[in-house]
């Protein structure tokens, strides 16, 4: 008797805090990748093609899950170059890219989020100081980190004898919606 009485208090407190986790979605913002030619110009595509799947209880510390861009929809001031750049990124045969937040983490100088972050088929460790809002029902993330190229098994290109700089600064700014 007392067995089954812990374990039906166990499986009920179980569900009732996964009952408060809430799903997060998508409702605005832009993720950018900032780079340069060196001793030319900078590139800045954006995009606002993502798909948010994070869940997140009361605690900031809870937020979870995946979200992904397509690649194609990256865009800046200068088509050409943004053929270049997709050509680059082997889009036609890895379309996405994808963050999978699997930790938040509070510190003293703000809250850093920990995940892996795959590009071009290549997994990598991302850790990033990020400013996160939970206010009226939505969720603001707003942050940026650095990644090279090389290290997802992409070339830097090159245009008429200038290269492209491998040090990429992706940000990002997002609001998704509690529902």
């Amino acid at each position: 008797m007392f067995t089954k009485t812990i374990i039906s208090i166990l499986a009920t407190s179980l569900l009732c805090s996964v009952s408060f986790a809430k799903e997060l979605h998508f409702q605005e913002g832009t993720i950018g990748a900032q780079t340069e030619i060196l001793g030319d110009s900078n590139i800045n595509p954006k995009s606002s093609h993502i798909n948010a799947n994070l869940s997140m209880d009361e605690a900031i510390e809870s937020l979870k899950g995946d979200i992904t861009l397509e690649l194609i929809s990256l865009k800046s001031d200068n088509e050409k170059r943004d053929e270049h750049m997709r050509e680059a990124l082997h889009v036609k045969t890895h379309p996405n890219t994808f963050f999978k937040l699997k930790e938040v983490v509070k510190e003293s100088d703000g809250y850093h989020l920990l995940g892996v972050l795959t590009l071009n088929n290549q997994p990598k460790e991302i850790n990033t100081k990020a400013d996160i809002a939970d206010q009226n029902g939505f969720v603001s993330l707003k942050g940026d980190f650095k990644i090279k190229m090389s290290e997802f098994g992409i070339e830097p290109p090159t245009l008429l004898f200038l290269s492209v700089r491998d040090d990429v600064v992706i940000s990002y700014d997002l609001i998704l919606a509690k529902r």
